[in-house]
């Protein structure tokens, strides 16, 4: 009975150190996506303080269209909901990072040319 219970303590304080892990990876993708958001949003906010009416505008829709591709875009890389477990949603954190990151460095060119 006693080696019965220090295997399944053994085994409970393995899968909780795995848990740990895993949490902490997955937090960290989520606060890179978090931090690139935030300087999305803050270069899209210069550029758009630096355009007239109708650029701004032209800018409104095209960032609304760009949020659209980048969620459908990575909803297709990423496993389906519902399947893939935590690695799904892992794939969907870094697929929106990545565009978003790339969408920051186009945002910052145009915000040069202006």
């Amino acid at each position: 009975m006693r080696k019965i219970m220090f295997g399944l303590f053994l085994f409970l304080c393995f899968t909780q150190f795995s848990f740990s892990q895993e949490h902490a990876v997955a937090t960290e993708i989520f606060d890179i996506y978090e931090k690139a958001d935030k300087e999305l949003n803050k270069v899209y906010n210069q550029l758009k303080k630096k355009l007239g009416t109708k650029n701004q505008a032209a800018l409104i829709t095209s960032q609304k269209d760009w949020i659209k591709f980048r969620d459908s875009n990575c909803n297709f890389k990423s496993y389906p909901e519902g399947y893939g477990g935590v690695i799904a949603d892992k794939m969907f954190a870094d697929c929106r990072t990545q565009i978003t990151l790339a969408r920051t460095k186009e945002l910052k060119s145009l915000l040069s040319g202006f």
